[in-house]
């Protein structure tokens, strides 16, 4: 593979795209809008060009430019990295004149990324979930009669946020915010135990290679949950899912598993999930090639950052994961801090100035 072009439109993810390309193209360029511009600090982007459109709103001469820009630098796989950018694709991929990673069809990538139209799914196909309930402002929600259905705690979030932005916990009516800085507002039943989540590659309606892990605050482990992926399963094959697409799933103490919501897209840890032997950039461009790749990942658990950091001194206490997630962040350290900081600043800024 020769040269890839990330549409950016932010850092976050867009960071983790770029890495991972890094691995399988011989040059990747980045044509970015936005947070993007920092991408160009990172040792890993080949070339950086300022983008004059708008992605989450694109014209026919934003096309015309993608288009020539392809042209120009004889792009031989265009990736997305984003919602925004995994749109653009699922809606106008066959106008900018360059092949593109997998991508969902338009219709099914609109009916799964919007938390509130994914609840609605769910309930379809007979995936579990929690109570979820939908409303213009947070005084609707107070003002509801049937609100203490839903119970306490509750989880207050906005239907087309990613990374965790904007998401509360409320554990009584007197916690009920006045306002949020979102709308409309989705409330969903608080489930108890762990969080997990679930990403798949997939082509056709069939999934062709999958990671699995449990996040906590001090450790990333990899897993499989059976239940997980067979209702994933049934979900892919429904909508005949083309490309990228993860679940963060609530597991209760008694192990029965609600989904919480869907990523139709490249998700925020897929570098692990590269360290583990899963590169779903690499994956993807196969698939696109006709080529089928492996079904799962070895198993890892990597703990951290934080405290990777506070064992550089005693390396024996590493495992080979975690030697090779400190390698990853010490080839690129700068832009990794940044990512890492601009990531908890935006959750600290849309969570109203409470950390989540």
């Amino acid at each position: 593979m020769k040269r890839a072009l990330v549409l950016a439109d932010g850092l976050r993810i867009q960071y983790r795209v770029l890495r991972c390309a890094s691995e399988c193209f011989e040059e990747v360029y980045v044509l970015g809008a936005g947070d993007a511009h920092f991408l160009k600090r990172s040792r890993f982007c080949d070339r950086f060009f300022s983008f004059s459109g708008d992605y989450s709103n694109i014209h026919p001469f934003d096309l015309a430019e993608i288009r020539r820009f392809c042209a120009r630098h004889e792009i031989d796989m265009v990736l997305p990295s984003c919602s925004r950018t995994t749109r653009l694709l699922s809606t106008h991929g066959g106008r900018i004149g360059a092949p593109f990673y997998p991508v969902p069809a338009r219709e099914t990538f609109d009916a799964l990324d919007d938390k509130w139209r994914f609840a609605g799914v769910c309930a379809e196909l007979g995936l579990p979930i929690p109570l979820t309930r939908r409303f213009e402002t947070v005084a609707d929600l107070s003002r509801d009669p049937e609100r203490d259905r839903i119970g306490f705690p509750l989880i207050l979030k906005p239907t087309a946020m990613s990374g965790g932005c904007g998401v509360r916990r409320i554990d009584t009516a007197q916690e009920l915010p006045a306002q949020v800085g979102y709308s409309p507002v989705l409330c969903q039943s608080y489930v108890p135990g762990e969080e997990l989540s679930a990403f798949y590659l997939c082509h056709a309606g069939r999934i062709t290679a999958s990671f699995s892990y449990r996040r906590t605050f001090a450790r990333l482990e990899e897993l499989r949950v059976p239940a997980i992926d067979a209702h994933a399963a049934r979900l892919v094959a429904h909508f005949r899912y083309d490309g990228v697409i993860g679940f963060d799933v609530r597991r209760r103490p008694d192990g029965e598993i609600a989904f919480i919501e869907c990523n139709p897209r490249f998700w925020y840890h897929m570098d692990v999930a590269m360290l583990a032997g899963l590169n779903f950039v690499t994956l993807g461009c196969r698939l696109r090639d006709g080529e089928d790749g492996p079904a799962g990942a070895d198993t890892l658990e990597i703990r951290s950052p934080r405290r990777l950091c506070g064992n550089l001194l005693t390396p024996w206490r590493l495992n080979r994961a975690e030697r090779a997630y400190l390698r990853y962040i010490i080839r690129d350290p700068a832009i990794s801090a940044w990512a890492a900081f601009e990531s908890a600043l935006g959750r600290y800024r849309l969570a109203g100035g409470q950390l989540l």
